[in-house]
């Protein structure tokens, strides 16, 4: 059987499909030559996503680099990339490429729970919560990136409500009493010295 391969996400598709499952992107007049490119940038693509899942971010940034400067449209290049950028602890860089890459395929799981993680790894829950609902209302290209996604926008709702609470909270009473009674007492003895 004849596999090919998605343009703009790299996932394998069915040959008879109009449309990928992953990405949603037409996969309509594709000729044999820039098939050949996408095989190859695929495969490029997942070996760099293989280092990130190995924890060699700077062995995967070499081959993103190379990824995006031969294609700077390629969004889920620039996606991994940022998230490379993240794990090097580089994350006005990662943040560049992260909103670049949902600027340039606002319909990709990928790309949005990748902008999602990066959004939860610095605190900002709300925010994180808000990506991954938009990300699984699109095409998911597995069972195990939706389970990551469901388990992550879990995560952060729960630790978003915590934020909200801690914000709208008042302060305890108890905690400030003590202080306030305590340099009382003290300006008192001091008086009747």
């Amino acid at each position: 059987m004849d596999v090919k391969f998605c343009g703009q996400c790299g996932d394998p598709v069915q040959p008879t499909n109009r449309f990928c499952s992953a990405c949603g992107a037409s996969l309509l007049a594709v000729s044999e030559g820039t098939e050949a490119v996408r095989d190859n940038r695929t495969l490029r693509l997942r070996a760099a996503c293989e280092l990130l899942s190995r924890g060699e971010p700077a062995a995967a940034l070499g081959i993103l680099d190379a990824l995006c400067g031969e294609d700077p449209s390629f969004a889920l290049a620039r996606a991994y990339r940022g998230i490379a950028f993240l794990r090097l602890v580089r994350v006005p860089d990662a943040r560049a490429e992260l909103e670049e890459a949902v600027r340039l395929a606002p319909e990709s799981f990928i790309c949005r729970s990748k902008y999602a993680e990066f959004l939860a790894r610095l605190g900002f829950y709300d925010q994180a919560a808000q990506q991954l609902d938009l990300a699984l209302a699109l095409p998911i290209p597995d069972l195990e990136s939706k389970h990551a996604a469901i388990e992550l926008r879990q995560f952060s709702h729960d630790k978003a409500k915590g934020i909200y609470y801690r914000r709208t909270a008042r302060p305890r009473l108890s905690a400030l009493v003590p202080r306030f009674f305590s340099g009382r007492k003290a300006l008192h003895a001091q008086e009747e010295i």
